[in-house]
């Protein structure tokens, strides 16, 4: 019996398990300096992690395609990385929505105290 084969060259392999730990690195880097906070790394860390795996893993993926009834185990995963992107896509949706809903409620709530500030300092004015 034959070995299951991938099609995929060993070179190509290394290649994406070496992007996806430099992703993940950088990712890692990135929350330990505080230019990204953990709960929006996570599904980065996700993501790199999926790379890493489907590289080494590389038979599984391509079994696994082939149960979907996909026989090109390099469009598994585009498909994979498309569903990854959407997720990501998704979550910074809500992320952005939730922020301009709370720069919406500061700005009125900014506009409020200038408006009192202006109020006291006419009473101030008035009662000299």
């Amino acid at each position: 019996m034959m070995p299951f084969s991938t099609g995929i060259q060993v070179r190509t392999q290394v290649f994406v398990v070496l992007l996806g730990v430099a992703i993940l690195l950088l990712v890692l880097n990135t929350v330990r300096k505080k230019h990204l906070r953990e709960e929006y790394s996570l599904l980065w860390l996700l993501a790199a992690v999926v790379l890493v795996l489907s590289a080494v893993f590389i038979g599984g993926v391509e079994r696994l395609s082939h149960l979907i009834g996909i026989y090109y185990p390099p469009a598994f995963l585009f498909l994979v990385a498309i569903l990854m992107v959407l997720v990501l896509q998704f979550h910074f949706s809500t992320v952005i929505s939730t922020l301009r809903e709370q720069n919406k409620s500061l700005v009125q709530d900014v506009g409020i105290l200038v408006n009192q500030v202006r109020e006291l300092e006419r009473a101030l004015e008035e009662r000299r």
